[in-house]
């Protein structure tokens, strides 16, 4: 088996990109301390001394958000501070705001500031250690061919071609879909799906709206990157933000109105009991 390859991970860059599809394993490992308040952080926890406010405890985050990088997490040793996890199709959003494609691993900076009131370059000043490292799974070495099985050579090389041409349009697609117009139309779509599932009275009036921003993006009269597309990236996540809030109050409503009638029923199967007992002392 061939040796994994390792990337170190930068603490002064606010992702890089992972060039792993979707599905893959990859391995966390590493640790660093802060000679701020003698924690122990690696890519996924925070272990905290005797002396912490808190005493010895330890908190599950770390200096990497993997989610928001388009990877989920399937394990974590806090002793041997190593973390796994696997590549999803989430995240774009998060590695594209940080210039790179999807996925990728995102720095947690909001550690040194929820945690500890710190800027991210002061906090950042305080790590000693060995870094964090990732290992990728190595690519798979082609096989050797006996001198027998030449004749299925032509066959063998069209299964390559075959292979590399799908890569090929595989990471065409990806980086379209990391790209800020291919972010903007996943979003659109997105807002599109939720307002098929809305009320109409709701959806409505703004239906026309997406679809004409969605036209626009593809016909390229307004570039995703620029001042206007990044106004009408804003006014998406503003009705997808809001959709999910009435979707969520809908479904809490749906969720009350049927705990009401359970308890409607319990209350009238418990009077009518009553009744029973006093009809037969």
């Amino acid at each position: 088996m061939s040796a994994p390859i390792i990337i170190k991970v930068p603490l002064d860059k606010p992702a890089i990109a992972i060039d792993v599809p979707q599905g893959t394993e990859i391995v966390l490992t590493g640790s660093y301390t802060s000679r701020h308040d003698g924690s122990v952080i690696d890519a996924a926890t925070t272990t905290w001394p005797a002396g912490s406010p808190g005493g010895a405890s330890v908190d599950a985050i770390g200096l990497i958000d993997l989610e928001s990088g388009g990877f989920h997490m399937t394990s974590r040793d806090v002793a041997k501070h190593e973390v796994r996890a696997i590549a999803t199709d989430k995240g774009g959003e998060s590695c594209a705001a940080a210039g790179v494609s999807a996925p990728c691993l995102v720095v947690n900076k909001r550690i040194a500031l929820q945690k500890r009131l710190m800027g991210w370059d002061d906090f950042r000043s305080t790590l000693d250690g060995v870094g964090i490292e990732v290992a990728l799974p190595a690519p798979v070495a082609p096989p050797i061919v006996p001198p027998k099985a030449m004749p299925f050579l032509e066959v063998g090389a069209a299964i390559v071609i075959g292979g590399i041409l799908a890569m090929g349009a595989w990471r065409w697609k990806k980086g379209k879909d990391a790209s800020p117009e291919g972010q903007l139309l996943a979003l659109s779509r997105k807002v599109k799906t939720q307002l098929d599932r809305a009320d109409q009275v709701v959806a409505a009036p703004l239906k026309p709206t997406v679809d004409a921003a969605m036209k626009a993006i593809r016909e390229k009269r307004v570039d995703a990157s620029s001042k206007e597309g990044k106004r009408v990236a804003e006014a998406l996540r503003r009705v997808n933000e809001r959709l999910e809030a009435t979707m969520r109050e809908e479904q809490a409503a749906k969720e009350q109105e049927a705990a009401d009638e359970l308890v409607r029923e319990m209350e009238s199967a418990l009077e009518a009991a009553d009744e029973m007992k006093r009809a037969h002392p």
